[in-house]
Parts: C-alpha cells; structure tokens; sequence
C-alpha cells in the first residue's frame, strides 16, 4: 500500500505540473509569433502614413494598397488606404475599400468605418446611403458627436431635395433637427455643427431658436473675430423676425468690414426685402 503522504505529495506534483503547463498554452496563444507577410504588411502601411504626411499621395497610395495585399483581413490598412484614393479623386476604389472592411470580421461593429462611409457618400450626394451609415454609427457609438451630426445632415439634405413641402418633409427636418441638438449636446462648443443646426432650425420654421444658436456660435468668438458666415446667418435670420433695425446694424458690421462683397450684399438684400412683403424663407 502507497502511504498516504506519498499520494499527497503525488497529487500535488500532478496539480503543479497542469497548471503550469495550462499557463503555458495560454503564454503560447497570446504571444503567437506574427507571420512574415503581416510584418511586411504592417511596414508598408507605416512607410505609407510616412508618404501621406509628407504629401506623397501617389507612393502612400502603393505603400498602402500592398499593406491590404499582404494583410486583406486589416481593417486600419483597408481605412487608410481608402482615405489616400479618396483624396486623390478615386471615390468608388475608396467607397470599395471601405465597403471591404466592413464585411470583414471586426469591421461591421467600427463605428469609425460606418462615419467615414456616411462622410463620403454625404459629399457624393448618396445621401440615402449615408443614412444608412450614419444610423449604423449612431447605434454603435451613440456618444460620438459625428455619428448624430452626419445622420441629421442626411436627413436634411434628403428633406431638400424632395420637390414641394408635406408633412414628410417637414417630419424629416424634425428628425434632423433633433440629431443635430443631440451632436451639439456632445459637442457644445463646436462652431461648424452650430452653423449646420441654425440651418436647420430655419428650415424647420423656427428662427427664434436660429437666432439663439446664432448668438451662441458669435459667443465663442472675442467681439469682431466671428466669421463672416455667422454675422450673415445672424442678418438673416434678424430679418426673417422682424427685427430690422437690428439687421440693418448687423449688416453695416459686415460692410465696416470689407466682408459685404456684391453675392452676399444682393443675398440680404433679398432677405430683407423678402421679410418686409411678409415673405418667409423655408
């Protein structure tokens, strides 16, 4: 018969040895050795980044479309490499890459993909598609303010676009007014998202609350450095309610400043003159 404090200390030795050797699969499997292709992939997307930043578009342009050959399952190569066709012009390479990415493994839950795709299609006017990215984003980051701002914006240019003005429309621009309300409650001090809310705003009829995005966007400015496009918005909008005395000085502002060229002074013009007949903008 084995003693029993042999069978212990057997035991012991057993248990030991299975841990050990557990934690060493485990070591094995988090540190497996990378491949020689995904090295030279993760090389040629680096020197390319280097190209980018140094304004050499057509080397980061091969630099980075041999990174996504040697690695097509990367989706930060596939990302950098759209952006460098994009900037060159070559959109549908671009929007094909970008759609690649999201079809892989780690690619349909980046909300980054879902943004950069609703950005681009925004600026090519496929504007139903950008939808459908920019809710996907939403519902994958809902605390990044671009997710919100690019769905607002495309329900706002697919309202515009519409022919005459119903119910639809009008609905459309309430949805996006309200995404735009919720990027600025991440963003409040962002200057180019309150612009594209007093748009918005005065689309949907309201340009009470125009007036007061107005003069939160002139706020963020020392007195006389807003940009000129905060002072026409404001013109106009002043215009719209009545207020005319303060419209006419707000507009003698824009001429002191030599910012009044001949488009702009005839643009309103027309406002105030559209105001006083009684006429409203949408």
């Amino acid at each position: 018969m084995i003693p029993a404090m042999f069978r212990f200390c057997t035991l012991g030795l057993l248990l030991i040895s299975a841990f050990i050797l557990a934690i060493g699969c485990q070591f094995n499997r988090s540190f497996a050795p990378i491949s020689p292709g995904h090295l030279f992939s993760n090389e040629q997307s680096r020197q390319g980044i280097v190209a980018l930043e140094h304004g050499n578009l057509s080397d980061a342009e091969r630099l980075l479309e041999n990174a996504v050959k040697w690695n097509k399952n990367d989706i930060n190569h596939r990302q950098r490499y759209a952006e460098v066709l994009w900037q060159q012009g070559k959109y549908q390479e671009s929007l094909q890459q970008l759609n690649e990415a999201v079809k892989l493994r780690d690619g349909h839950d980046n909300a980054s993909l879902h943004i950069s795709l609703a950005e681009k299609l925004l600026e090519i006017q496929e504007f139903t598609r950008a939808k459908h990215h920019a809710n996907a984003a939403v519902r994958l980051n809902p605390q990044d303010h671009r997710s919100w701002a690019l769905r607002g914006k495309a329900k706002y240019r697919l309202a515009t676009q519409r022919a005459g003005f119903n119910e639809n429309t009008l609905a459309m621009l309430h949805e996006a007014r309200d995404d735009y309300l919720r990027a600025v409650s991440l963003a409040p001090n962002d200057s180019a998202l309150l612009v594209e809310l007093a748009a918005v705003q005065m689309s949907c009829g309201q340009p009470e609350q125009a007036l007061a995005t107005w003069l939160t966007i002139q706020n963020l400015y020392s007195q006389g450095n807003e940009p000129h496009e905060v002072l026409i918005g404001k013109t106009e909008t002043l215009a719209m309610l009545q207020r005319f005395d303060e419209a006419e000085a707000t507009l003698a502002t824009i001429r002191q400043r030599g910012l009044a060229t001949p488009e702009i002074e005839r643009r309103l013009q027309e406002t105030m003159m559209l105001a006083r007949g009684g006429g409203v903008r949408r």
